[in-house]
């Protein structure tokens, strides 16, 4: 599913996803991205974490996870700051737009590790 991320007045700053990355399994992955201009303000630490809340509170998912690219140090600074463990690397898992393959980072949050929610609350 794909969402807009908006400012409070409106303004239009980002998108995020969430999709099942391994159907037999019911594992949850998550995306974002934040223009330029808007980013390093805390958008994408709360996109994540609202994503997260979204996911835990309103489906039966056992994980939520995230794959960065290993040289995205404002992602896996957002993810870190949102409960996010680091698992491993996934070698060239990435296409990026310099058109070439990347190593990833994965990351994930257990339901168990997660808790409580940090921005929604239970009757989102």
């Amino acid at each position: 599913m794909n969402f807009v991320v908006e400012k409070k007045d409106g303004t239009k700053i980002g998108e995020a996803v969430h999709y099942i990355s391994a159907p037999n399994f019911g594992w949850v992955e998550i995306g974002y991205t934040i223009i330029p201009e808007h980013r390093n303000k805390g958008y994408g630490t709360e996109v994540t974490q609202v994503l997260t809340d979204y996911l835990f509170l309103t489906k039966n998912v056992p994980r939520v996870q995230a794959i960065v690219d290993t040289r995205n140090m404002a992602s896996i600074a957002v993810l870190e700051k949102s409960g996010f463990t680091r698992e491993g690397t996934l070698r060239k898992s990435l296409w990026n737009a310099a058109g070439r393959w990347t190593d990833g980072y994965v990351y994930s949050i257990l339901r168990e590790e997660w808790k409580e929610p940090r921005i929604l609350t239970k009757s989102a």
